[in-house]
């Protein structure tokens, strides 16, 4: 799966990788994580249809009866599909034909796998349930209620969804009316069983409730996407919206070379309320991304957090301990810039999270910056405020586009 590359200036440089904490602090050309060097497989595009279908014909039909490796193309029109136990051997696309664009407005995938969709337009939501797995979404456009759904079905029936690529789609103005339903307002929610899910290269822009929503899930990376305000929360005073918020703890969580602009949420970053592993937060861009906390991170056996921009936010950064939980450990938190919070801290720690590992090399624009060698009080100078890129530190910090 696809990890953050090294930046052009330390490739130009031959900057070498080493990890942090072998001479204390390390040096200011920061360690680059093992997770950092992963790559995410790029989808390769489906071959020429196998089948085209006209508007009016029954897609669910023609999707169970399909072999493997088949590309149904749809005409312009209306379509809606419910799969029930389709399992293939080899990926089914279903994709717009040349010229047109279909649109879904009902589809469920049950106990299904070996899936793609792909230049498609869903109006109604996508739900994965039960035991669902290898599905691909590429390069499709998202409105209505609700946009992905995923619901394993851990707890009832011992399964979970699995496998899942959720690549280059855009997913926007997600809203609902009257009283909500389970997903309805989310952009992607996959909870109760979920692992192996990538979220690459996407736009997620003006939804009501979570932009991404996950409980307690294992190996999941969220990279490369562009998540945009307007919100459309304020329809709905009930709601705390996040821009990822994880529960119940998660494994193997990857957040990295994603820019956040804008996105009015009440928090962005909130993984809570269970154990974390090996959770990666690295070259993000937050741009006046929240009302609240840019990241509330409660503790993890392993962290890395570096590279991040965190600008214009109202309270910043938050590392939690929860004292009834185990202590995090592992924590490498470096070459980090926090400038101009609304209100206090750009950075903070709470209770024993200072101690549970390596900080240095951070910037701040209040005295918060955390380790050796950070920089505090810094006034900030920026080369483009489009990429929030620091003039005049004493070493590289901050997020890159990649």
């Amino acid at each position: 799966m696809r990890r953050r590359r090294l930046p052009p200036l330390a490739l130009a440089a031959g900057l070498s990788v080493f990890l942090l904490g072998t001479t204390g602090c390390g040096g200011d050309g920061a360690s680059i994580s093992a997770a950092s060097q992963r790559t995410t497989p790029r989808p390769k595009p489906a071959t020429e249809c196998t089948r085209t279908l006209r508007a009016g014909l029954d897609l669910t039909r023609a999707i169970s009866r399909a072999p493997g490796g088949a590309v149904i193309c749809l005409g312009g029109g209306s379509w809606s599909f419910d799969l029930d136990r389709v399992d293939k051997n080899e990926a089914v696309t279903v994709r717009s034909a040349a010229g047109a664009r279909a649109r879904i407005e009902h589809s469920l995938l049950t106990d299904s796998s070996n899936i793609r969709f792909q230049r498609l337009e869903f109006t109604g939501g996508v739900e994965m349930i039960g035991g669902t797995s290898h599905i691909d979404f590429l390069g499709n456009e998202l409105t209505g209620r609700f946009g992905i759904r995923a619901n394993g079905e851990l707890e009832s029936a011992g399964t979970r969804v699995t496998h899942v690529r959720i690549v280059g789609n855009a997913i926007h103005d997600v809203d609902y009316t009257g009283s909500q339903g389970t997903a309805d307002g989310y952009g992607i929610t996959a909870v109760n069983g979920v692992a192996h899910f990538t979220i690459a290269d996407n736009t997620i822009e003006s939804v009501a409730a979570d932009y991404i929503q996950s409980a307690s899930p294992v190996d999941f990376e969220v990279v490369g996407n562009t998540l945009l305000g307007p919100t459309l929360v304020g329809g709905h005073p009930q709601e705390h919206q996040d821009l990822w918020q994880i529960f119940g703890g998660g494994r193997n969580i990857t957040f990295a070379d994603n820019v956040a602009r804008n996105t009015g949420t009440h928090e962005s970053l909130l993984f809570q309320e269970g154990e974390f592993t090996d959770v990666v937060v690295e070259n993000n861009l937050f741009d006046h991304d929240s009302r609240g906390y840019t990241c509330q991170l409660y503790q993890s056996a392993g962290l890395i957090f570096r590279y991040n921009t965190i600008v214009g936010s109202h309270w910043g950064c938050l590392l939690r301990d929860d004292p009834s939980l185990p202590p995090g450990s592992g924590y490498q938190v470096d070459h980090n810039v926090f400038a101009d919070t609304e209100a206090g801290a750009d950075f903070s720690t709470e209770g024993r999270a200072g101690d549970w590992g390596r900080y240095g090399y951070n910037v701040s624009t209040d005295r918060s910056a955390s380790g050796p060698r950070s920089v505090r009080n810094w006034n900030p100078s920026w080369l483009s405020r489009a990429s929030y890129l620091p003039r005049g530190l004493p070493f590289r910090a901050g997020y890159r586009a990649p």
